[in-house]
Protein backbone atom coordinates (compact mmCIF):
# COMPACT_ATOMS: atom_id res chain seq x y z
CA UNK A 1 0.00 0.00 0.00
CA UNK A 2 1.23 3.28 -0.74
CA UNK A 3 1.97 5.89 2.24
CA UNK A 4 0.60 8.63 0.63
CA UNK A 5 -2.89 6.96 0.33
CA UNK A 6 -2.86 6.35 3.76
CA UNK A 7 -6.21 7.96 4.94
CA UNK A 8 -4.40 9.72 8.10
CA UNK A 9 -2.41 11.33 5.29
CA UNK A 10 -5.39 12.83 3.77
CA UNK A 11 -7.18 13.45 6.94
CA UNK A 12 -5.18 15.81 9.59
CA UNK A 13 -3.58 18.16 6.66
CA UNK A 14 -6.90 18.55 5.50
CA UNK A 15 -7.88 19.99 9.04
CA UNK A 16 -4.72 21.70 9.59
CA UNK A 17 -5.38 23.60 6.02
CA UNK A 18 -8.43 24.47 7.42
CA UNK A 19 -7.02 26.14 10.16
CA UNK A 20 -4.66 28.04 8.39
CA UNK A 21 -7.69 29.12 5.72
CA UNK A 22 -9.29 30.30 8.55
CA UNK A 23 -6.26 32.29 10.39
CA UNK A 24 -5.33 34.11 6.90
CA UNK A 25 -8.79 35.35 6.49
CA UNK A 26 -8.77 37.32 10.24
CA UNK A 27 -6.06 39.49 8.70
CA UNK A 28 -6.83 43.08 8.87
CA UNK A 29 -5.34 45.69 5.98
CA UNK A 30 -3.79 48.75 7.84
CA UNK A 31 -3.37 51.75 6.02
CA UNK A 32 -2.35 55.25 6.73
CA UNK A 33 -0.39 54.15 10.22
CA UNK A 34 0.72 57.15 12.33
CA UNK A 35 4.46 57.01 13.11
CA UNK A 36 4.48 58.47 16.33
CA UNK A 37 1.46 56.63 17.48
CA UNK A 38 4.14 54.88 19.80
CA UNK A 39 2.41 55.14 23.26
CA UNK A 40 -1.60 53.53 23.33
CA UNK A 41 -3.80 55.25 25.71
CA UNK A 42 -4.61 53.22 28.87
CA UNK A 43 -2.58 52.17 31.56
CA UNK A 44 -0.35 49.01 31.99
CA UNK A 45 -1.23 46.76 34.46
CA UNK A 46 0.18 43.11 35.67
CA UNK A 47 -3.20 42.07 36.04
CA UNK A 48 -3.57 42.07 31.75
CA UNK A 49 -0.30 39.83 30.55
CA UNK A 50 -0.14 38.66 27.00
CA UNK A 51 1.75 35.78 25.29
CA UNK A 52 3.36 36.13 21.99
CA UNK A 53 4.60 33.04 20.28
CA UNK A 54 5.13 31.83 16.63
CA UNK A 55 3.56 29.15 14.48
CA UNK A 56 5.67 26.07 15.31
CA UNK A 57 5.49 22.42 13.85
CA UNK A 58 4.06 19.45 15.15
CA UNK A 59 6.49 16.80 13.93
CA UNK A 60 4.54 13.72 13.04
CA UNK A 61 5.77 10.17 12.05
CA UNK A 62 3.55 8.01 10.03
CA UNK A 63 4.99 4.22 10.44
CA UNK A 64 3.54 1.03 8.74
CA UNK A 65 2.67 -1.40 11.51
CA UNK A 66 4.19 -4.60 10.92
CA UNK A 67 2.98 -7.62 13.75
CA UNK A 68 2.53 -7.91 16.20
CA UNK A 69 -0.58 -4.86 16.02
CA UNK A 70 0.06 -2.13 17.71
CA UNK A 71 2.89 0.67 18.02
CA UNK A 72 6.28 -1.35 18.83
CA UNK A 73 9.99 -1.17 18.17
CA UNK A 74 9.63 -3.16 15.11
CA UNK A 75 7.51 -1.53 13.09
CA UNK A 76 8.89 0.43 9.83
CA UNK A 77 9.06 4.45 9.94
CA UNK A 78 8.11 5.60 6.46
CA UNK A 79 8.55 9.33 6.82
CA UNK A 80 8.97 12.61 9.23
CA UNK A 81 7.57 15.41 8.77
CA UNK A 82 6.23 19.36 10.27
CA UNK A 83 3.03 19.62 10.29
CA UNK A 84 2.53 23.39 10.63
CA UNK A 85 -0.98 24.98 11.15
CA UNK A 86 -0.44 28.31 10.12
CA UNK A 87 3.32 28.55 8.82
CA UNK A 88 4.14 32.51 9.25
CA UNK A 89 1.35 33.12 11.78
CA UNK A 90 2.13 35.05 15.15
CA UNK A 91 -0.10 33.92 18.17
CA UNK A 92 -1.06 35.65 21.15
CA UNK A 93 -2.90 35.43 24.35
CA UNK A 94 -3.98 37.29 26.43
CA UNK A 95 -4.52 36.37 30.60
CA UNK A 96 -6.89 39.18 31.94
CA UNK A 97 -7.44 39.88 35.55
CA UNK A 98 -9.25 43.29 34.95
CA UNK A 99 -12.69 44.89 34.32
CA UNK A 100 -12.49 44.71 30.81
CA UNK A 101 -14.85 42.87 29.28
CA UNK A 102 -12.90 42.83 25.30
CA UNK A 103 -9.59 43.36 24.26
CA UNK A 104 -8.23 45.15 21.02
CA UNK A 105 -4.52 44.40 20.10
CA UNK A 106 -2.58 46.76 18.79
CA UNK A 107 0.29 45.58 16.10
CA UNK A 108 3.65 47.78 15.61
CA UNK A 109 3.64 48.79 12.41
CA UNK A 110 6.62 48.95 9.48
CA UNK A 111 6.65 52.66 10.17
CA UNK A 112 6.59 52.01 14.18
CA UNK A 113 3.45 53.28 14.83
CA UNK A 114 0.88 51.12 16.27
CA UNK A 115 -2.43 50.06 14.88
CA UNK A 116 -5.39 47.88 15.28
CA UNK A 117 -4.70 44.42 14.43
CA UNK A 118 -8.23 43.27 14.19
CA UNK A 119 -11.45 45.84 13.36
CA UNK A 120 -13.65 44.66 16.31
CA UNK A 121 -13.55 43.22 20.03
CA UNK A 122 -11.87 40.45 21.18
CA UNK A 123 -14.45 37.91 23.73
CA UNK A 124 -13.06 35.81 25.87
CA UNK A 125 -12.45 31.98 24.59
CA UNK A 126 -12.61 30.88 28.63
CA UNK A 127 -13.44 32.50 31.57
CA UNK A 128 -12.42 30.95 35.08
CA UNK A 129 -15.76 32.48 37.19
CA UNK A 130 -13.89 31.65 40.09
CA UNK A 131 -10.86 33.60 40.07
CA UNK A 132 -12.36 35.93 37.31
CA UNK A 133 -9.86 35.58 35.03
CA UNK A 134 -10.43 35.66 31.37
CA UNK A 135 -8.59 34.08 28.33
CA UNK A 136 -8.44 36.02 25.02
CA UNK A 137 -6.82 34.80 22.11
CA UNK A 138 -5.39 36.06 18.29
CA UNK A 139 -3.77 35.31 15.93
CA UNK A 140 -1.49 37.20 13.03
CA UNK A 141 -1.24 35.71 9.98
CA UNK A 142 0.35 38.52 7.86
CA UNK A 143 2.96 40.46 10.35
CA UNK A 144 3.48 43.85 9.28
CA UNK A 145 7.19 43.41 9.41
CA UNK A 146 8.40 45.69 12.32
CA UNK A 147 11.46 44.56 14.13
CA UNK A 148 10.89 42.15 16.58
CA UNK A 149 6.86 41.77 16.02
CA UNK A 150 5.55 43.64 18.94
CA UNK A 151 1.93 43.54 20.29
CA UNK A 152 -0.28 45.21 22.99
CA UNK A 153 -3.60 43.99 24.40
CA UNK A 154 -6.05 47.14 25.45
CA UNK A 155 -9.22 46.64 27.25
CA UNK A 156 -12.19 47.58 26.76
CA UNK A 157 -14.65 48.47 29.73
CA UNK A 158 -18.33 49.25 29.45
CA UNK A 159 -17.93 49.34 25.69
CA UNK A 160 -15.49 52.02 25.78
CA UNK A 161 -10.98 52.80 26.01
CA UNK A 162 -10.48 55.68 28.24
CA UNK A 163 -6.92 56.79 29.15
CA UNK A 164 -8.06 53.98 32.59
CA UNK A 165 -8.16 51.33 30.03
CA UNK A 166 -6.02 48.22 31.04
CA UNK A 167 -3.16 47.53 28.71
CA UNK A 168 -0.97 44.32 28.75
CA UNK A 169 3.08 44.51 28.74
CA UNK A 170 4.17 44.68 25.16
CA UNK A 171 4.69 41.35 23.98
CA UNK A 172 7.36 40.98 21.43
CA UNK A 173 8.80 37.82 19.44
CA UNK A 174 12.15 38.00 19.77
CA UNK A 175 13.25 34.50 18.98
CA UNK A 176 10.99 33.26 16.34
CA UNK A 177 13.57 29.89 15.00
CA UNK A 178 13.98 28.70 18.66
CA UNK A 179 12.15 25.18 19.17
CA UNK A 180 13.21 24.40 22.82
CA UNK A 181 11.19 21.48 25.15
CA UNK A 182 11.04 21.84 28.95
CA UNK A 183 11.99 18.75 30.54
CA UNK A 184 9.53 17.27 33.05
CA UNK A 185 11.28 16.20 36.07
CA UNK A 186 8.11 14.63 38.81
CA UNK A 187 6.85 11.49 38.77
CA UNK A 188 3.92 10.56 36.53
CA UNK A 189 2.15 8.27 38.59
CA UNK A 190 2.28 10.02 42.19
CA UNK A 191 0.68 8.41 45.10
CA UNK A 192 -1.23 11.71 46.02
CA UNK A 193 -3.75 13.85 44.01
CA UNK A 194 -2.37 17.20 45.39
CA UNK A 195 0.50 16.17 42.65
CA UNK A 196 3.81 17.87 42.40
CA UNK A 197 5.00 18.95 39.29
CA UNK A 198 9.06 19.22 38.54
CA UNK A 199 10.54 20.92 35.37
CA UNK A 200 14.27 21.39 34.56
CA UNK A 201 14.57 25.30 34.59
CA UNK A 202 14.83 27.26 31.13
CA UNK A 203 17.17 30.01 31.01
CA UNK A 204 15.88 33.55 30.74
CA UNK A 205 12.76 32.60 31.69
CA UNK A 206 10.71 35.30 33.57
CA UNK A 207 7.91 32.46 34.93
CA UNK A 208 6.08 29.32 33.82
CA UNK A 209 2.20 29.05 33.22
CA UNK A 210 1.18 25.66 34.15
CA UNK A 211 -2.02 23.99 32.61
CA UNK A 212 -3.74 20.40 33.65
CA UNK A 213 -6.65 19.45 31.93
CA UNK A 214 -8.27 16.51 30.42
CA UNK A 215 -8.65 16.62 26.28
CA UNK A 216 -12.32 16.52 24.96
CA UNK A 217 -12.14 16.51 21.45
CA UNK A 218 -11.46 14.04 18.45
CA UNK A 219 -8.08 12.23 17.85
CA UNK A 220 -7.42 14.92 15.37
CA UNK A 221 -8.72 17.94 17.02
CA UNK A 222 -6.41 16.53 19.56
CA UNK A 223 -3.41 16.72 17.34
CA UNK A 224 -4.34 20.23 16.43
CA UNK A 225 -3.72 20.54 20.31
CA UNK A 226 -0.50 19.59 20.10
CA UNK A 227 0.85 22.81 19.16
CA UNK A 228 3.78 25.17 20.76
CA UNK A 229 1.47 27.13 22.83
CA UNK A 230 1.15 28.58 26.32
CA UNK A 231 -1.99 26.78 26.91
CA UNK A 232 -4.82 24.40 24.81
CA UNK A 233 -8.32 26.71 24.30
CA UNK A 234 -10.79 24.49 23.00
CA UNK A 235 -12.27 20.98 23.92
CA UNK A 236 -10.60 20.64 27.43
CA UNK A 237 -11.77 20.28 30.68
CA UNK A 238 -9.21 22.36 33.03
CA UNK A 239 -8.48 21.34 36.21
CA UNK A 240 -5.99 23.51 37.15
CA UNK A 241 -4.22 27.23 35.31
CA UNK A 242 -2.13 29.00 37.20
CA UNK A 243 1.48 30.85 37.23
CA UNK A 244 4.82 30.77 38.96
CA UNK A 245 7.26 33.11 38.83
CA UNK A 246 10.93 31.94 38.47
CA UNK A 247 13.70 30.95 39.70
CA UNK A 248 10.71 28.04 41.31
CA UNK A 249 10.83 24.79 39.23
CA UNK A 250 8.44 23.37 40.58
CA UNK A 251 4.87 23.13 42.19
CA UNK A 252 2.61 21.92 44.58
CA UNK A 253 -1.09 22.05 43.84
CA UNK A 254 -2.84 23.59 46.58
CA UNK A 255 0.41 24.73 48.06
CA UNK A 256 1.39 28.63 48.09
CA UNK A 257 3.99 29.83 45.55
CA UNK A 258 1.70 30.30 42.40
CA UNK A 259 -1.04 32.82 41.07
CA UNK A 260 -4.05 30.32 40.45
CA UNK A 261 -6.96 30.80 38.20
CA UNK A 262 -8.72 28.22 38.40
CA UNK A 263 -8.43 24.79 40.27
CA UNK A 264 -10.80 21.70 41.09
CA UNK A 265 -9.18 18.41 42.85
CA UNK A 266 -7.72 15.75 41.07
CA UNK A 267 -9.15 11.87 41.08
CA UNK A 268 -6.72 8.69 42.12
CA UNK A 269 -6.14 6.44 38.97
CA UNK A 270 -7.56 9.19 36.18
CA UNK A 271 -5.21 10.29 33.93
CA UNK A 272 -4.61 14.13 33.55
CA UNK A 273 -2.50 16.15 30.63
CA UNK A 274 0.11 18.59 32.05
CA UNK A 275 1.28 21.07 30.03
CA UNK A 276 4.02 23.86 31.55
CA UNK A 277 5.16 26.53 29.41
CA UNK A 278 7.81 29.17 30.07
CA UNK A 279 7.41 33.06 29.70
CA UNK A 280 10.13 35.68 28.96
CA UNK A 281 10.06 39.45 30.18
CA UNK A 282 9.00 40.53 26.97
CA UNK A 283 5.83 38.14 26.67
CA UNK A 284 7.52 35.39 24.63
CA UNK A 285 7.24 31.74 24.75
CA UNK A 286 10.26 30.46 25.32
CA UNK A 287 9.50 26.54 25.38
CA UNK A 288 6.89 24.25 26.45
CA UNK A 289 6.35 20.69 27.60
CA UNK A 290 6.56 18.65 24.54
CA UNK A 291 5.80 15.57 26.35
CA UNK A 292 4.64 12.04 25.38
CA UNK A 293 3.69 10.17 22.46
CA UNK A 294 0.39 9.88 21.11
CA UNK A 295 -1.13 7.57 18.35
CA UNK A 296 -3.47 8.02 15.16
CA UNK A 297 -4.22 4.47 14.27
CA UNK A 298 -5.90 3.25 10.62
CA UNK A 299 -5.29 -0.76 9.52
CA UNK A 300 -1.78 -0.94 8.70
CA UNK A 301 -0.36 2.40 9.93
CA UNK A 302 -0.58 4.80 12.64
CA UNK A 303 1.15 7.99 12.69
CA UNK A 304 2.97 8.92 15.95
CA UNK A 305 3.29 13.02 17.63
CA UNK A 306 4.06 14.33 21.33
CA UNK A 307 1.22 15.34 22.72
CA UNK A 308 2.41 18.80 24.42
CA UNK A 309 2.17 17.75 27.47
CA UNK A 310 2.86 15.05 29.76
CA UNK A 311 0.19 12.27 31.12
CA UNK A 312 0.09 12.23 34.84
CA UNK A 313 -2.33 9.39 36.65
CA UNK A 314 -2.29 9.22 40.27
CA UNK A 315 -1.92 6.25 41.50
CA UNK A 316 -2.60 4.37 45.05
Amino acid sequence: MNALRNPLHRTVPAALALVALALAGCAEKVTNVDAAYTAPEGRYTTDARLVVYPDLPITVETFKDLLPDGPDAGDSLVSSEPRFVAQGTLHGVIVDGTAATGYRVLRREANGGYAQLKDYVLSPVARFLDSHWELYAFADGAPSGFDPPSYVGRGVVSGTVTPLSPLTNVGQVLYPDTDPGIVYTANQTPPDTNITMSWQEVPGAAGYWIQIYQFMGNAEQQLLSAQPAPFVLSEVRNLFVGYVPAPASSYKLYEPGAQVLFQRGLLMDVEYFVRISAVDGAGELLAFTYGDYSYLRTSGWYQRYRLGAVVVRPTR
